[in-house]
């Protein structure tokens, strides 16, 4: 059984115990559990009774079908009777897609579209059944509901045989909290501030509020708080934990008291505040050690039964339960985060040319693959340009190879202020550079492109300086090879080149 459903199952019977009440009370208070948390129609109990199935106790929805108490049919010709013969599932979330379902004749007379029938025991006998039924399928209705739908038939059994319950006023608790409480996916502040609103309706205390405990700083600390009545305790609030109604507690192993004055008052922040009445559970870690606490006060003397700090532990451990799957989660998110920038730095290692920061050739090439790839022909052209370097041996060897390293920095800068920031500036190797950029689909927009590019491929150091050769094509067909593109814009290139040797102007585009 899962952690989580088995600690929800006991929360809800923790807290159908803590309302109290007389027998029917109880019994109806649980069938509207049962109502609301498997979204069905209509919940009673039944009674075999000298071959007949008598309804005692009913419960519906709005709007829901009524199933009469009182109202009694012939054992066997009943949906209950069958269900507990085995002759049928005893949950039934489709009975239209079930076809032994669909043939009894109390599922076509009464619309049945899912039910959901458990056996009710005196001992070893089966004396009655617990049942949910409702008109439409229902998507709630699985295994882990019947484990839930026994549990309360158990404890309902438990209320009809006369078994010793926590005796108590009757308490007003809000159902549909508490089955989405039960049930429902949520962060740590979602879940609590639900439970906050539960502590107070069963243990009817003015506040209740959930803290975290600095070790380190030896304070308690305030994050959720519900505030009702005279006494107000602010979320966000600190007190050195020395002087916590909470440090006091688990000194002494008590979880409540109804006189604060008397048995804590030396505790300033319990004067500062008015606590008279103080109820508080631990909450822990995975490693099981105290992380903070779920409390509640009141300013005015209230005595809580064995049945309320129950449910306020069981509280607790839905909680704890999420403080630990949140820790886990958020240490999984800083692990992957850390491991992406790692590998981050190492793709931008493996990527990047050390001395001009440019793209290296397998950058290049991954960018040109990601661009080819998203390349729409119809708005646009992928202009590609070859940069060469004029004359640059000559520089190394009359100044040095740190003059020609400066050299290829001062081209990098000058190539990168050409266009946008997500443009591709890269190094081939030596002194060859290629450039890309998206450009409108004509000749005019990649002419004017390469021009931009031979004015700004300029490097002056001192009494050297450095011209280069740009050749630029544009690439209009997704499917084109990188070697392919590469190769046109290096032959624009040489093509700029020998026009340049023999006396022609202007860069090359094709």
């Amino acid at each position: 059984m899962d952690h989580e459903q088995a600690a929800g199952r006991g929360t809800l019977l923790a807290l159908l115990r803590a309302a109290g009440g007389t027998v029917s009370e109880q019994v109806s208070r649980a069938l509207e559990a049962l109502v609301e948390e498997f979204r069905m129609e209509v919940a009673f109990v039944s009674e075999f009774r000298d071959g007949q199935r008598v309804v005692t106790h009913s419960v519906n929805a709005p709007g829901g079908p009524v199933v009469p108490v009182g109202m009694a049919h012939p054992l066997r010709e009943t949906l209950c009777h069958s269900v507990v013969s085995g002759e049928l599932e005893p949950l039934v979330p489709d009975t239209a897609a079930n076809p032994r379902a669909a043939a009894h004749p109390h599922v076509s007379a009464l619309g049945v579209g899912a039910y959901a029938i458990t056996p009710l025991y005196a001992g070893s006998a089966v004396v009655g059944t617990l049942c949910c039924l409702s008109r439409s399928p229902g998507t709630m209705v699985d295994e882990r509901d019947s484990v839930t739908l026994r549990a309360v038939a158990g404890y309902v059994g438990e209320l009809l045989a006369g078994s010793p319950v926590p005796a108590s006023q009757p308490r007003p608790v809000d159902l549909s909290l508490l089955s989405s409480v039960v049930v429902g996916e949520r962060d740590l502040e979602g879940l609590t501030r639900q439970l906050l609103e539960l502590i107070r309706q069963v243990t009817h205390l003015d506040t209740a509020f959930l803290s975290i405990i600095d070790w380190e700083a030896e304070e308690q600390r305030v994050l959720y708080s519900l505030n009702a009545g005279e006494l107000n305790i602010p979320e966000g609030i600190t007190a050195p934990w020395s002087d916590t109604l909470c440090h006091r507690a688990f000194e002494q192993g008590r979880s409540y008291t109804a006189n604060v004055p008397d048995i804590w008052g030396e505790s300033q922040v319990g004067r500062a505040l008015g606590i008279v009445s103080y109820l508080t559970v631990p909450l822990h870690d995975a490693d099981g050690s105290v992380v903070g606490t779920l409390c509640g006060a009141s300013s005015r003397s209230q005595e809580i039964d064995s049945g309320q700090v129950a449910a306020m532990e069981m509280f607790a451990r839905l909680v704890s339960g999420q403080l630990m799957r949140e820790t886990a989660r958020n240490a999984e998110l800083a692990r992957v985060a850390a491991l992406e920038e790692r590998m981050g730095r190492l793709r931008e290692l493996a990527e990047r040319d050390p001395l001009t920061g440019l793209l290296n050739r397998a950058g290049i090439q991954g960018w040109l693959a990601t661009a080819l790839v998203a390349l729409r022909p119809d708005v646009e052209q992928l202009g590609v340009a070859f940069v060469d370097l004029d004359s640059f041996k000559p520089v190394n060897d009359s100044h040095g190879h740190s003059v020609g390293d400066e050299v290829l920095r001062r081209f990098a800068l000058a190539l990168g202020a050409t266009g946008r920031p997500g443009d591709l500036y890269g190094r081939l190797g030596g002194d060859e550079f290629v450039v890309a950029t998206l450009l409108p689909p004509t000749s005019a927009a990649l002419a004017a492109w390469a021009g931009r590019l031979r004015r700004a491929a300029v490097a002056e150091i001192g009494e050297v300086r450095v011209t280069a050769s740009v050749g630029a094509v544009g690439i209009s067909d997704p499917q084109t090879p990188i070697t392919e593109v590469l190769h046109r814009a290096d032959e624009a290139m040489y093509r700029v080149k020998s026009a340049d040797r023999s006396g022609g102007a202007g860069p090359v585009a094709a």
